[in-house]
This record gives structure tokens, sequence and C-alpha cells, in this order.
């Protein structure tokens, strides 16, 4: 191969030249294809940006849309429902009003305080038939007053009517018990008329709806009497020696009521007040910084006044002005005038509700006797277990009756207190107690009481005993030991050092948080909730503007509240006083380990199940409790038209959030959780749309054909049970 010519310098640079050229050109190629890369990028960036911008407002129209809807929808119901009240206050009290069986209003203090004080200067009438009588209407002024109180709105009702209407229920109470005493009096006064004539002693018991009344008075002084039963109150109490042999009687009174516990400061929650930090202002020296900007002002001026203002020094900048009017800036108001064209108007977000601060709860810091009403119940009412002196008895002389009269004429209770009682508190093992007659204080030993439970309350575990403090106003348990519970038959037994007012308790959250629970409609206007809580399981009738305890059927206690067809105010009311409590309180969660939902998001889906619960079924669903973010509520739900148990496969979940609602992918059995979309479905702004999106004409006619008096009803039951927080 011959060899290459020599390339002269010429030709070498002429190469070299066309080398630079050829790379010259591959670079502005190369540079122009990433400027057209680059500007078909942000155009595409630009395009999604629109898109994006386009849904975000599209779902903005429609979120308002919807909240709107939703919003006036409930509204409507709120609006009837509100009337609805106004109607019926107005026409109780003209019924009121136009009642004449002499009976006073006790919201007009005049009629009250002139019943009570005829009461209490009738001393014909205090005879235990008549007071019992009498005693019927003063629990009715006392159950229209708290009525009143729990019924009337806030706007409608002033805090000084409010002190009054407490006040005169406090007369009335006090009422009761002054004509309960001045019965017993008499009975007392009566027992060697009234004397059992194998047992020589008095022996009485009186019993009606609201009270019983049993009394032993110890006329005989045999000392071979250990114990007494009052069979009609089912309650069997030792008698030690001592009281054998002094002048002595007995009183159990069980008023199947408790006034004492609202007065305890231990009764309502106390909410922890944050210490609110004022910011300490530091001087700040705006009279200085006026004054700077003022001296830089006239600096200004000055400098303007210096410069020079003739009209050929100042055409160059005119001119220059000019220029770039014509140039640049004339592309730069086309992009813009492009870009204000391509942007999407901006859509105003609908506004939301705030959502509240948690609130904290102070913990009840006292004596570790002293009972925690927030945490306990008071079950079965309270019952008095009294001591009394028995007066001095008529004697036959001769032809005479012989009566030793007292002016006036009072019950006289006997302080007795028990030394060997472990748990008795120092302060009372003092000697100021008065003695029992004719014995020594070291001989008196504690009362033993056998009590079979309360028929009309269930008790789920071993009831607690408690005293009630009436000096301190507070319940106690210290002054008891030999606690015993016979759960099958139903018998409590203990030992008490002291006499006086007693009651029986409960955990309040006994059945908290629940396993699970379940709406299912009946039909138009009809539901059943059924709650399977920690011990019972509970069923809960719907229908229209009333509701019903419907199961468990298997439990003789809650026999007389079985099937009452109540409001949802009253239900909660006689479930808890039946020792069933499946209504959490605003601090309850202080009690039970649960993880607080966020208030707003669960109101809204209660709200919404309401409405839609005359076709819709909802259930509890095991990925609510594990959803770690308090914003996000889960809950299966499935369209049920028939009165039957529905299958696995007809539930699916939905996820509620403050800002929107959507129907998932994943079910109750698989092994992870995904926020994934059902196929086919997409979000909503609310519950209540997205599932009249998904359901039958039918299911949608029974929706809109539910009365607001029923969605309201069904309303008040989910938020009074909190199923989506307490399951």
């Amino acid at each position: 191969m011959p060899p290459k010519p020599k390339l002269s310098k010429a030709e070498k640079e002429k190469l070299k030249a066309e080398e630079d050229i050829r790379k010259a050109a591959e670079e502005e190629e190369l540079k122009a294809k990433q400027e057209e890369e680059l500007k078909e990028k942000k155009k595409k960036e630009k395009e999604e940006e629109a898109q994006k911008k386009k849904r975000e407002n599209e779902e903005k129209k429609d979120r308002k849309v919807e909240m709107n809807e939703l919003n006036a929808l409930l509204a409507s119901n709120r609006e009837a429902l509100q009337n609805l009240h106004n109607e019926r206050r107005k026409q109780m009290k003209w019924n009121r009003y136009l009642r004449c069986d002499g009976s006073p209003d006790p919201t007009i203090q005049g009629e009250i305080n002139t019943y009570i004080n005829l009461r209490l200067e009738d001393k014909d009438h205090d005879d235990v038939e008549s007071v019992f009588k009498a005693s019927e209407l003063d629990t009715k002024l006392i159950d229209e007053l708290n009525f009143l109180l729990e019924d009337t709105p806030p706007e409608e009702i002033t805090a000084r009517e409010k002190e009054l209407y407490n006040q005169t229920k406090e007369e009335v109470q006090t009422l009761i018990k002054k004509k309960m005493d001045a019965a017993t009096l008499r009975l007392l006064q009566e027992a060697t008329d009234r004397a059992d004539p194998e047992t020589f002693n008095l022996q009485f018991e009186l019993k009606s709806p609201d009270v019983c009344l049993s009394l032993w008075g110890n006329l005989s002084k045999n000392p071979r009497i250990k114990s007494f039963e009052f069979a009609k109150q089912g309650l069997t109490f030792e008698i030690p020696r001592v009281l054998c042999l002094s002048d002595c009687a007995i009183r159990v009174l069980d008023p199947k009521y408790d006034h004492y516990s609202p007065t305890c400061k231990s009764y309502y929650p106390r909410q922890k007040f944050k210490p609110v930090e004022v910011p300490i202002e530091e001087p700040k020296p705006e009279e200085e910084e006026e004054k700077k900007e003022e001296e830089k002002k006239d600096e200004e001026a000055e400098v303007k006044e210096k410069e020079p203002t003739t009209e050929g020094e100042n055409k160059p900048d005119l001119m220059a002005a000019l220029a770039e009017l014509d140039g640049g800036p004339k592309e730069e108001e086309e992009e813009i005038e492009k870009k204000e064209e391509e942007k999407e108007e901006d859509i105003e977000e609908y506004e939301e509700p705030k959502t509240p601060e948690p609130l904290e709860w102070e913990d009840f810091e006292d004596d570790e006797d002293v009972v925690d009403l927030r945490a306990n119940d008071i079950v079965g009412g309270v019952f008095h277990f009294d001591l009394m002196t028995l007066p001095p008895q008529p004697k036959t002389l001769n032809k005479w009756i012989v009566t030793r009269m007292v002016d006036p004429p009072e019950i006289e209770y006997i302080d007795y207190v028990a030394d060997s009682i472990t748990q008795l508190p120092k302060e009372n093992q003092s000697s100021g107690n008065t003695p029992v007659q004719g014995e020594k204080r070291d001989d008196k030993p504690g009362i033993g009481i056998t009590m079979k439970l309360p028929s009309h309350a269930l008790f789920s575990e071993e009831p607690l005993i408690a005293r009630w403090d009436f000096t301190k106003k507070y319940w106690r348990q210290d002054g008891f030991t030999d606690m015993n519970y016979d759960e099958d038959n139903r018998i409590f037994s203990f030992k008490t050092a002291y006499f006086g007012t007693f009651a029986l308790l409960q955990d309040s959250h006994l059945n908290m948080p629940f396993q699970s629970w379940e709406l299912r409609p009946h039909k138009t206007n009809a539901a059943v909730l059924t709650i399977i809580a920690a011990i019972v399981e509970v069923e809960i009738e719907i229908k229209d503007a009333m509701c019903c305890l419907s199961k468990p059927d298997d439990k003789p206690e809650l026999e007389g509240i079985r099937n009452k067809w109540v409001t949802p105010k009253e239900l909660v009311k006689i479930m808890k006083e039946a020792g069933i409590n499946l209504f959490p309180a605003e601090d309850s969660s202080k009690y039970v380990s649960i993880q607080n939902k966020n208030p707003v998001v669960t109101n809204w889906a209660y709200e919404q199940m309401a409405l839609l619960s005359s076709a819709i079924a909802f259930s509890w669903s095991k990925w609510n409790s594990e959803m770690e973010t308090s914003d996000k509520v889960l809950f299966q739900g499935s369209e049920a038209l028939e009165d039957e148990p529905l299958l696995e496969e007809d539930w699916c979940i939905y996820l509620q959030t403050k800002k929107r609602s959507m129907k998932l992918k994943c079910t109750e059995f698989d092994e992870e959780f995904s926020e994934d979309y059902a196929e086919g479905t997409t979000f909503q702004s609310n519950l209540y749309h997205l599932v009249l999106s998904q359901c039958s004409e039918e299911a949608k006619e029974r929706v809109h054909n539910s009365s607001y008096q029923y969605v309201d009803c069904v309303e008040q039951i989910l938020k009074a049970t909190k199923i989506l927080t307490y399951s």
C-alpha cells in the first residue's frame, strides 16, 4: 500500500478549520436539541400543572356543591326539629298552666314556697300512709325540674333560673326527708300499739314504687335476738348485744334515687386549663423609627433638589424608557398575558369547621378511700341505714295512759361507731361520739349486713359499697370489711363500722371499649343498633323518634326497661340506672385505653350514617383502631334492603376524613391495609353523596323518605355511644 501523501500546513489548517466548523455545528445542533427538549419539558410540566389545577378546581367545585347540599339538608332537619321542640315546650307550658290537680308549678317561687311551708306546718298528715302519698308528688316535682334543666336550650334559660331550679330541688328533697322523719317518729311513738305479738318488738314495712320504709323497734330488749330481716327490702342486719339492751330503733329507707352525688365535687368532669402565657411586650422604638424615616425623606428631597433638571438631561432617560417599552418588555407582556390565559381560575376552597384542640382532664387526686364518681356509677339508688333512739312509750297506770312528751318532738339519731373495724379512720376513733346507752366503747362490734341486690339493677361484677360523708359531701369506702358476693343468688354481704347513707357502686367503664357494633336498617325510619360490649351484648331498636332496649332478653333485672319506648336521652338515663353504661362521658378517654378520633370527623360520620340508616347498614372495622392518625375513620358499609343478616362479601370498607370519603379496595380480611380506591370508584367530599352515587334507586328512595325525627334519633344514639372511638 503506497504511503499517504504528506499534507501541507495549509491543508492541515483547512482540515482543522473544517473539523472545528463541524464540531461547532454539532454543538449548536445539540444545544438546539437540548433547548427544544427543555422547552417541551416546560410545556409538558405547564400542561400537567394546568391539568392538576383544573382537577383541583373541579374537586373544589364538586366539594363546595356537595357540602352545601349536605349542610342545607342537615340545616333543614335541624330547623324542623327545633320548631317541633319549640312547639312541644309551648304546649307543655300551656298544659302546666291548665293543670288543676293541686300541684304547684315548681318554676314559680311563690307557688312552690307556699306548698313547702304548708306541708311543713301540716302536722295532721304525718302518718306514714299520707307521707308516702305526698312524696309521690314531691318526686314528680323534682323530676319536672330535672327535665326542665336538661331539656331547655341554653339560650332560653338564664343562670339565675338554673340556680333557682336547683335551689328548689334541694328544698323539696329536704321536705321529703323531714316528712319521712316525721312519719318515722309517729311510728316509733306508736311502737307499743304496733308491736308484733310474737317478738313484742316493732316490725313495720311499707313499700311503694318510689320508696320503701322498714322499721324495727327494740321494745322487748331480748339479748337472744341476734339479727332481723326486712323481707320487703331483702335486707338482713345483725343486732349487737349492746343494741339488744338499749332503747333503740333501726330504720332502712330506700328511696330509689340519689340526691347526694350531684353535690359531690368528683361528680363533674374537671377540665385541665392551660395557663395563658401573656407575652411580655418589649418597648419598641417606634418613635425613633418614625423619626429616622422622616430624616431619610428629608435627605432624599435635598438630593433631588441638587440634581440637574434641564430638559436635555432628562431626554436620554426618556428615550431609554421608550426603547425598553418597544423591545423586550413587549415579549414579557405577551408571555404574561399568555400565562394568564392558560392559568385556571382559582376556586375558593369550601370552609370547613376547625378541629378543636383535644381537652385535657385533671386526675382525681384525693384520699384513696374517696370515690371518684367519674370512674364509678351509683347503681340501684341509695339506702339509709339509721340507728335512732326509741322514744318513751305510753304506760297504763290504773285507768290512765301516761306518755312523756318531748317538745318539739323530733327523731334523735344515735352516733354508733364500731371499734373492731380495722379500716376505721383515726379521726373517728376519738371519744367524741355519743356512746350507746349502757355499754362501753370497746364493746361496739361492726354491724353485719346481708342484702339482696336491687331487682331493677344489673351488676356484672362484685359491687363496691360506699357511705356518704355529710360533712365533706363525698362518698367514701373506708369503714367496711368482710365483703362477700354470691353472684348466683345476687346476695351481697359486708360489715360496717357506721350507720348512715350507703350506696352500691359499679365501674362506669366496665363495658368499654366495645368489641364490635352494627347499625342495620329494618325499613324506612327503622333500624337496630347492636353493640357487643366487653361483658354484655345489647340491641337498641330505633323507630321514628323513639328507641328502646330490646336485648339482652335473658336478664330479669332489665325487665322493667326492656321494650320500653322512650327518647334517646331517657334511654341513656334508664340504662345507666339499670347498670348498663355504654355511653362514654367527655372525659372517659382518661379511664379507657382508646385512640381518640377527631371529633369533627366522627360527628360528620354520625350525621351522615343517620341520614343513610334507613337503607344502608354500617359496622365496625378492625382497621379503624389500627389507623395511626386520628383524622381518619374507617368502618364497613353495605346496602341492606332486606331484613336479613348480611354476608361477609356484602361489606366494603369506607374511609372518612375531614375533606373526603372513599370506598376502599381492601377488605376486612386482608393482611395489610391499603388506601387504594375500589375499582370503578373515586373519592367524594362526603359519605352521603358517595354512598348515594353507588346504591340502588330503591335505597335512594328510602333515604330520601327518612323523617328528620328518625334521623335525629339515630344521630343521638350514635353520638351517645361514640362507637367509632370506643370500639
